[in-house]
């Protein structure tokens, strides 16, 4: 199910008519008046002054039923809109607002846990999907975003209880199939794992992992939470962050991922921490891997899916490594053939229709325009060229906004420094 700005499906509840007496005899307006006001401008899509003008209607009808769902309704509206531009901590404050004047209301408890998901919030998450439950059971918007948020606690025997019943009740839920599908293949390879955890950081782990190792990898992990937040703008991503750990056989079954994907970030941490021979990967790759996964949870947190590809994996690349001289060759080659990308190429979240040769290509190029743009023009650049991101821009209108630049010209500028 889709959480990230569109309301769940059964949130709206039709406008009920206000059995109310008319204006009084002293001219002053009364709620019936202030109601039908909220609803002309609720249905000319003014959603604000439709709450101001069911406020007032709430103030003079307190006990009114429909004066409350109508003032919860339209605060749902707006925050409804606020997701869709990305803004879940105003979206969030609207809906506590529809809680406290409807508190018998399932609907805003389930939209406010979707939007929680989307924070990652993942417990105040679970305490409002619970919550809704409680008052509607069987309410299968809110089963399926419950189920979302115990499989992001890594709670997988629960999300699958969850799942299991709204799938029996609606077989059609494709996407939810393949969710629950994942799941169950994650479970019977993570079924036996043991846990561990630090401030920010838990981690799920296969038996016989030694301790030195966790330590080490959440000694990583902790100090990638304050270096790379302080370096992208002061981002910290409300804990906890779920880490998973495999040897590389469990990886590929759990992921059904290629042999050349090191690592990946699905909303959780994964990473093997062995090669295909089963010997532990050296003390450098380990870190690397962990680092540019991080880099997905702070850029993710920042800017949700409005980051183009090149953006999100430049950033993880350039700050987990240097370029490395496999991608120097690389880069030159390509510049020098003629066959490199161009950066409205690399805006897809997901290139899977490029082979691996291809892909290690638009990685490189990714690394080398991102490490451009931070070694030139700095940190604080950077920072705010997110900030613009975040506030709606397409890629190459902020590029132009921050780094007074087009595609065309940082693809020069990149060629220039490989050839």
């Amino acid at each position: 199910m889709d959480v990230r700005g569109n309301l769940p499906r059964a949130w709206f509840l039709a406008f009920a008519c206000l059995l109310l007496s008319g204006a009084s005899a002293s001219g002053q307006t009364e709620p019936v008046e202030y109601n039908n006001l909220g609803i002309s401008a609720y249905n000319a899509g003014r959603f604000k002054e439709a709450v101001a003008y069911f406020e007032k209607a709430y103030d003079g009808a307190r006990d009114n039923q429909t004066v409350r769902r109508n003032l919860c309704n339209a605060h749902q509206a707006i925050a409804n809109d606020l997701a869709k531009q990305s803004n879940f901590a105003d979206a969030t404050l609207h809906l506590s607002k529809a809680i406290g004047v409807d508190p018998e209301n399932p609907s805003p408890l389930v939209q406010l846990g979707s939007y929680y998901l989307r924070m990652d919030r993942v417990s105040d998450a679970v305490f409002r999907l619970e919550e809704a439950i409680e008052l509607r059971p069987g309410e299968l918007d809110a089963h399926e975003l419950l189920g979302e948020a115990y499989y992001r606690d890594n709670d997988l025997p629960s999300a699958r209880v969850q799942w299991e019943y709204v799938l029996a009740m609606d077989p059609k839920r494709s996407e939810l199939r393949e969710r629950y599908d994942k799941a169950f293949r994650e479970e019977s390879v993570e079924s036996d794992f043991n846990r561990a955890g630090s401030r920010h950081f838990k981690i799920s782990y296969p038996k016989g992992m030694p301790y030195p190792l966790r330590a080490r990898m959440l000694n990583v992990l902790e100090g990638a939470y304050w270096d790379i937040g302080k370096r992208l703008g002061g981002s910290y991503p409300p804990p906890p962050i779920q880490v998973i750990v495999y040897d590389a056989q469990q990886f590929t079954e759990a992921t059904q991922m290629d042999a050349n994907i090191g690592a990946l970030y699905d909303g959780k941490i994964r990473a093997p921490m062995t090669d295909g021979s089963g010997q532990p990967l050296p003390e450098e790759e380990m870190k690397r891997r962990l680092i540019h996964e991080y880099v997905h949870v702070v850029v993710r947190n920042q800017l949700a899916e409005k980051a183009p590809w090149w953006l999100n994996e430049g950033l993880a690349e350039a700050l987990s490594h240097s370029l490395e001289a496999s991608e120097l060759s690389l880069l030159h080659k390509a510049f020098t053939d003629g066959g490199a990308f161009h950066l409205s190429d690399l805006e897809a979240h997901q290139l899977k229709a490029l082979g691996a040769d291809p892909l290690r290509l638009a990685y490189a190029q990714a690394h080398a325009t991102v490490s451009l743009l931070l070694t030139r023009f700095g940190q604080p650049r950077m920072t705010q060229f997110v900030s613009t991101l975040a506030s709606g821009l397409k890629a190459e209108e902020a590029l132009a906004k921050v780094y007074h630049r087009t595609y065309a010209k940082l693809e020069e500028e990149v060629r220039s420094a490989h050839q």
